[in-house]
């Protein structure tokens, strides 16, 4: 214990340490002499007549006509150099001002062109020491591609502890002594800026921080645990951030989130558990997540919630209604990727449990059925809007030999349903919600010979619940994210004839897996990236009969 103590009292030290030493060289300045009224009007028409803008004391609108400046002595509060075309070097006026609480800087004052530093660009940054009272300082918006201020010039910032708002898009900011005296922010935004997990830590001390913008940094799961007890953040952008359900987890403490932005985070339904907690959310963003209807089914209790995008997600038709039903109020913003058939009506229920009326029911909807001996044996509802809560309705069907589900708007919410139809021997839920989660309902399912998976959510550590099928002989997974961690399962299952994996992540090393399949007599691998390797793999597949490598990567 006393060595953790004692390592912690390191870490602190050198902490201060850090910021003794940052700050050190700038209180050896001596504090700026007020100066006189007529110098302040002077800097006034100065930066007027570049261009500019200010504001000064006493009053709320921006000038920027000379002859609009008041007559009597002033102190400017605010400075706006957009519309200037200025070197850094010309700024040096700006030093002497010492009541400015906001200075907005255009961007290529630091990058005349893209890419391109311009001399003293860092140094400039020492103009801006002497304003005690600035709390706002932008680099302003910018079409650049790159904004040339780096480390050296973000650290000339330090003696400004008060500042409460920066702005730094499209820099480069690495070291972490960069952030480590501003302590006092309120909103940082780091916007499209080379920004890795460990520039962050210095964000743990900042509790005042409600707002954080680090959409399109390099920033990872790893460098959101510097996150975790920022408990008054409000405003969250991570658009295009590498997340996942491990980084969500380090934001749970986050509850007074009233915007987050996940757009193209790698989510599952397992973040919604999070997501759930955050009951003051106005705004979510799951454009491209891998939540499904399973996960959004959760977000129902977030009764505040007025926009919410899911967009190119996980979620289905069905789902999205079960939202907007719980939700009124939400503008749900969503695109349905399932074709629906014409003048298929959503029944709500069937008018009985007989099997007759469950036949008529599945056929008021668009769906087929095949009726022997008196028993549904066949159902087919492809492409009908067929959901998880109208699924449990097939759960009395005990005597379902096959049942076709494909391109129905089914999650893993719904796949409970089936685990009493253990005569089922044909189950289709190609393109639909269905993921990794929902396959441990299928378990009991062992007498299936024909599964097809194919453009599901499903990518591997699921098909661990299927490895005990011995009754397969077909195999679909076409175009799914499936990867060599799945060929461990599928090479378990000894009776399998034909194996789809056509447009999948595989590569050699898995398909070393697929050895023990004498089975086989059919394999598709289009688009699989197989060499030469995975062809001395399926040498030992001496029953292949038909083999598609169409798109491989193999020599002759």
């Amino acid at each position: 214990m006393w060595t953790d103590e004692l390592g912690d009292l390191r870490v602190k030290s050198a902490h201060r340490t850090l910021l003794v030493s940052v700050l050190a060289g700038f209180l050896a300045f001596p504090a700026l002499a007020e100066i006189t009224p007529a110098e302040e009007r002077s800097i006034a028409l100065w930066i007027l007549r570049r261009g500019g803008q200010v504001i000064v004391d006493g009053l709320e609108k921006p000038i920027s006509d000379p002859f609009d400046l008041p007559a009597r002595d002033f102190r400017i509060v605010v400075v706006d150099m957009h519309g200037t075309i200025t070197e850094p070097k010309e700024l040096e006026p700006l030093s002497k001002l010492t009541h400015v609480r906001e200075l907005y800087i255009p961007a290529r004052v630091w990058s005349p062109v893209s890419d391109v530093k311009a001399p003293f660009a860092d140094e400039s940054f020492q103009y801006y020491q002497g304003m005690k009272q600035l709390e706002k300082f932008h680099a302003g918006l910018t079409t650049l591609a790159w904004l040339d201020i780096g480390d050296e010039g973000v650290k000339r910032l330090a003696p400004l502890t008060q500042l409460k708002h920066l702005r730094l898009n499209n820099t480069t900011i690495k070291d972490p002594a960069c952030f480590q005296a501003l302590v006092n922010l309120e909103s940082l935004d780091l916007g499209d800026s080379y920004v890795l997990d460990d520039s962050l830590s210095p964000l743990a001390n900042m509790k005042d921080l409600r707002r954080l913008n680090l959409l399109g940094t390099l920033v990872t799961d790893e460098g959101l645990k510097h996150l975790r007890e920022l408990t008054r953040l409000e405003d969250l952008d991570l658009y295009g951030v590498r997340v996942t359900d491990s980084g969500v987890s380090h934001l749970r403490k986050l509850t007074a989130l009233r915007r987050l932005n996940l757009l193209g985070a790698q989510i599952t339904d397992a973040s919604a558990e999070i997501l759930l907690q955050f009951r003051e959310l106005r705004d979510l963003n799951l454009y491209r997540s891998r939540i499904t209807d399973a996960g959004l089914a959760k977000l129902h209790s977030l009764r505040n919630l007025e926009l919410l995008d899911l967009r190119y997600s996980g979620v289905t038709d069905a789902g999205v209604r079960a939202l907007r039903a719980a939700l009124p109020k939400c503008k749900v913003t969503y695109v349905s990727a399932t074709p629906t058939v014409s003048g298929a009506s959503a029944a709500p229920a069937p008018a009985g449990k007989s099997q007759q009326a469950l036949a008529r029911w599945i056929q008021a909807l668009g769906g087929q059925v095949r009726i022997a001996e008196g028993r549904i044996q066949a159902v087919s509802l492809v492409r009908v809007p067929f959901t998880d809560g109208q699924l449990k309705h097939l759960a009395a069907l005990h005597g379902l030999e096959k049942l076709n589900l494909e391109a129905t708007d089914l999650s893993d919410a719904g796949l409970e349903s089936l685990a009493k139809l253990t005569g089922l021997r044909e189950l289709n839920l190609s393109f639909t919600s269905v993921s990794d989660r929902g396959l441990v309902f299928l378990a009991p399912l062992a007498a299936v010979r024909r599964l097809a998976l194919a453009g599901t959510r499903v990518t591997g550590p699921g098909l661990s619940h299927l490895a005990g099928w011995a009754a397969l002989k077909e195999f679909d997974l076409t175009t799914t994210s499936v990867t060599n961690e799945a060929m461990v399962p599928i090479g378990k299952m000894k009776g399998l004839e034909r194996l789809a994996l056509s447009s999948c992540d595989v590569t050699d090393d898995g398909l070393a897996h697929l050895k023990g399949l004498t089975g086989l007599v059919a394999l598709d691998l289009r688009g699989v990236d197989v060499g030469d390797a995975g062809m001395s793999a399926l040498v030992a597949l001496k029953g292949l009969r038909e083999l598609n490598l169409t798109d491989g990567r193999f020599t002759d």
